[in-house]
């Protein structure tokens, strides 16, 4: 699954005119922030208290609203985990860089040839750390490190038990850079010792870190359970939504510990903190108000929770309705960093103008597709309130401003809308290197 060789021309130019115009870039930025990434992962809607969690608590995400701004209109690139953090990572849309499903095979990866934000932001001076979940390919030429990331500490797999740190094929699955360790503890608060340790040791440089938790993924394990139940939590029918609300509750006390370094330290007010989902959850999670999840095309499965905090540089305690994607975080954390990333050839833009209110978001149009050898067929568009989704052979239209459980199909009335954001859409995937790649 690397990217299309077509592809790799277009990318390596652009990473070309970035890198040659990173010197006078950082050169007029006077103090580089600090980034701090935070992913959670196959959670629904409401699973924190600032969307609504009313069995969940969840301070540190509620703090980071109340100092920032919350998104309601935000969107994952895709429904499911690679895609979706491969979109996150490049700033460009599955499609366009050949990466639409998660990997398979030991030959599937993101390709090194495609650049990313470590990497961008290495090569201007940033300590890079991940600590937590990849998935974006085994081999080495698809490893953190060929990204960008001097650190890391996670897993590659798509999960790993929270206890003995073994693969759902029980194959040990902790990776410091490319070798195997083994380490006591609970996963979640392995990861967030290390980017605790990370922001202390780096208290003097500018840094990227990535926090990537696999909560609230399986194994259902919440903290404190005996070494006897370590293997459990694979099966979901054995597993409560009490399990996930631990699980949930001690990633936020993670993410209270590296908000508390940042306030220790000083850097609070210069470092730039971003927290989203990779993509929606399904079974114990609460999806409340969206309809359907993981690896579907329904608002369920890829309007995510996005929260940024960036203390004078946006607003506090408010809401950001207009409609935003994940690689428009990409574009963001460039511009933060003083790069051009509209050299980058990014598909997303810089957040920062309109949740200073110093303007709103370009008019345009966001595009899914899943794969579809996988997921089956499933294609979709949101242009303002409208969306189009294609799930199958049936067609919907939903105004997400007045249904935004996508309960009320919109098709009959107003056929010339569907015909114009189908041929958009259509338009949209013939634009991109993989069309016809299902």
């Amino acid at each position: 699954m690397s990217i299309l060789p077509s592809t790799k021309v277009v990318i390596l130019a652009a990473f070309t005119g970035l890198v040659a115009g990173a010197a006078w870039s950082t050169a007029a930025a006077d103090d580089q922030p600090n980034v701090v990434l935070i992913v959670s992962d196959y959670m629904g809607y409401r699973d924190t208290e600032p969307y609504g969690a009313t069995d969940v608590r969840t301070p540190s995400i509620a703090q980071l609203a109340n100092d920032g701004v919350m998104f309601s209109n935000f969107y994952a690139a895709a429904p499911v985990c690679g895609p979706a953090r491969a979109a996150l990572y490049s700033g460009r849309y599955p499609a366009s860089i050949g990466f639409e499903s998660n990997i398979r095979t030991e030959a599937d990866g993101l390709d090194s040839a495609v650049p990313t934000l470590a990497r961008w932001l290495s090569d201007t001076g940033y300590q890079t750390a991940l600590f937590g979940k990849w998935h974006l390919g085994y081999r080495p030429e698809f490893s953190p490190r060929a990204h960008g990331y001097a650190e890391f500490l996670g897993h590659l797999h798509w999960t790993i038990s929270y206890y003995s740190h073994v693969t759902d094929q029980g194959e040990p699955g902790l990776y410091r850079d490319g070798k195997i360790v083994q380490r006591d503890g609970y996963l979640t608060d392995i990861l967030t010792d290390e980017a605790v340790g990370f922001i202390e040791r780096n208290r003097d440089d500018p840094f990227f870190l990535t926090l990537a938790y696999n909560a609230a993924l399986p194994p259902y394990q919440p903290p404190g359970l005996p070494a006897s139940a370590w293997d459990d939590g694979w099966d979901v029918n054995a597993a409560s939504r009490e399990d996930v609300v631990r699980m949930i509750e001690r990633m936020d006390d993670g993410i209270g510990r590296v908000l508390a370094k940042l306030d220790t330290l000083g850097l609070t007010e210069n470092t730039l903190v971003i927290y989203l989902y990779d993509h929606g959850g399904r079974h114990l999670v609460d999806s409340t108000p969206l309809f359907h999840g993981f690896a579907n095309l329904f608002e369920g499965g890829i309007r995510v929770p996005a929260i940024v905090r960036f203390p004078g540089r946006v607003p506090a305690g408010e809401v950001f309705a207009e409609p935003a994607i994940s690689m428009d975080l990409t574009a963001t954390i460039l511009h933060a960093a003083g790069l051009d990333g509209e050299a980058a050839g990014l598909d997303g833009v810089d957040l920062m103008p309109a949740l200073r209110g110093d303007g709103s978001l370009p008019d345009r149009q966001l595009y899914w597709q899943a794969d579809l050898s996988v997921f089956g067929r499933q294609r979709a568009g949101r242009d303002g309130r409208f969306k189009y989704l294609e799930h199958g052979n049936t067609q919907f239209v939903f105004d997400l401003e007045a249904d935004i459980g996508e309960r009320h199909n919109l098709f009959a009335e107003h056929q010339p809308l569907l015909n114009r954001l189908r041929a958009d859409l259509t338009r949209w995937q013939e634009s991109t290197s993989s069309v016809g790649a299902e």
